[in-house]
């Protein structure tokens, strides 16, 4: 470059920061480095925590801080502690970056640590030599130290990584990059580099460029993506193709058929194992349900029959799984000659179609009490994404006609009881925004699907089983 021109840019934001085209400019090598600092430093940190703890037990129960059994412990409960940290990614900054994750994954690698210590000293018959209150208060001890610790160097951690332990460039040719992207962005047209591979020096300035980056995004045309894809395959980082068109399909990720790639757009949210375990806690609390309560299933059935003429089960065609229909049980609530069969009037309040009992069992759930008898067939389950009938309208549209998204909440069986419900988002759809909440709730439940989190649901659903919407 000739003395006295302007070093190239990169656009930082609002800033603007000079870039050599070798490629050590600070923004990017600073990262590294600051990896390697901040990896050491909690190393040492978790050495001088575990040591501080331990001590403090061995003063604690063995009166002395440089007892005989601590100098056995300590060698062997060090590398076992660090070994098993290193396999629960409790060094990996992505997660270190952030206290939760590091604090759990620290404690449940020295929690392991010890448990293996202690087999081994017992399997080599010197047992007697580990003082167990010195494991069980220096276990605890450290714990606790470890907790501090990791919180605090995670908030600092996190600041001074800016958020991300990745240094990223956004490589920028013709092409708006995303909104509120904070990452380092490179004009390649301004630079005037373009992707010739059959130019060795062309080659040579993109790789100078990028030598020091962990994480390349291309934003460029659709019609350009190939020749910039040769030209970046062989600089040696993780490079990736900003592709907004994709998010109009809901693209998870590529795949192949027939060595020809593919988007995938759409997985079943359990696996082969989930849905085991998901489908033996549904039988076992319907079946325990049915029997507990058989006594008052069969006093409410009275009362129906009392109070109105007609059958004692509401029967109705709703939308399941795989958006395939099926047929859901209710206690009758309506009296039969004025019965809703596609929902598609909204219940008011002293609707004049209600009977009395049906006021009852509303108000207080009882009437969904039979869909028991539709999780033992397998058309529902305990826990899931509330079916609702074809008719259904949220204030005077259909439901799939408020948002598209609605068809993606039956990838699951549908439930008794939701996260959109234990949420609060129950009673009449009113308005579009009273369709949107409960959809937003049943997909975030999709996405965090675990078993605990259905018997989470199921005990906070008996704090809302009355609500003031149900009439």
């Amino acid at each position: 470059m000739p003395n006295g021109a302007l070093a190239p840019t990169i656009e930082t934001g609002p800033q603007t920061l000079p870039l050599s085209e070798t490629g050590n400019h600070d923004g990017v090598t600073s990262k590294r480095s600051l990896r390697a600092r901040l990896l050491t430093y909690l190393v040492l940190l978790d050495l001088v925590t575990l040591c501080t703890g331990m001590m403090a037990a061995s003063w604690s129960y063995l009166g002395s801080i440089g007892h005989e059994r601590l100098l056995m412990l300590l060698p062997l409960l060090l590398p076992v502690y660090y070994l098993t940290a290193i396999r629960q990614q409790a060094y990996r900054l992505a997660i270190v970056i952030h206290p939760s994750p590091s604090m759990r994954r620290a404690c449940l690698s020295l929690l392991t640590a010890m448990l293996i210590v202690i087999s081994i000293t017992f399997v080599l018959k010197s047992s007697d030599s580990l003082s167990r209150g010195l494991a069980l208060g220096g276990t605890l001890g450290s714990c606790v130290l470890l907790i501090i610790g990791r919180y605090y160097f995670a908030r600092l951690a996190y600041a001074v990584l800016d958020g991300s332990p990745e240094s990223e460039v956004v490589l920028i040719e013709d092409f708006d990059p995303p909104i509120g992207c904070t990452s380092y962005k490179i004009d390649l047209k301004t630079l005037n580099i373009v992707p010739n591979i059959n130019d060795p020096a062309m080659l040579d300035r993109i790789g100078r460029l990028l030598h020091d980056t962990d994480r390349v995004i291309l934003a460029c045309r659709p019609g350009r993506r190939g020749v910039w894809a040769a030209a970046l395959k062989g600089v040696g980082v993780n490079v990736e193709v900003l592709t907004p068109e994709l998010d109009a399909i809901g693209a998870i990720s590529t795949t192949r058929y027939h060595d020809i790639a593919t988007t995938l757009i759409a997985t079943g949210p359990l696996n082969a194992v989930d849905r085991v375990i998901k489908r033996l806690f549904d039988l076992t609390v319907a079946l325990s349900t049915l029997i507990l309560l058989s006594p008052l299933f069969l006093g409410l059935a009275i009362l129906i029959k009392l109070d109105s003429p007609g059958p004692v089960l509401f029967v109705q065609d709703r939308i399941g799984k795989g958006n395939r229909m099926f047929r859901m049980f209710k206690f009758r609530s309506m009296r039969n000659d004025l019965l809703d069969h596609t929902a598609s009037k909204l219940t008011t309040r002293n609707d004049a179609r209600v009977t009395q009992v049906g006021r009852f069992i509303r108000k207080t759930s009882l009437d969904e009490l039979p869909q028991m008898l539709n999780v033992l067939r397998g058309d529902m389950s305990i826990v899931g994404p509330r079916p609702h009938a074809t008719g259904a309208l949220a204030g005077k549209v259909l439901y799939w006609e408020v948002t598209s998204h609605y068809w993606s909440r039956h990838a699951v069986k549908p439930g008794l009881t939701g996260l959109a419900q234990v949420q609060g988002f129950r009673g009449n759809t009113e308005t579009s925004d009273d369709l949107l909440n409960r959809v937003q709730a049943d997909l975030a439940y999709l996405e965090n699907w675990s078993i605990w989190r259905d018997i989470m649901l199921v005990l906070q659903t008996f704090r809302v089983l009355t609500h003031r919407n149900a009439f």
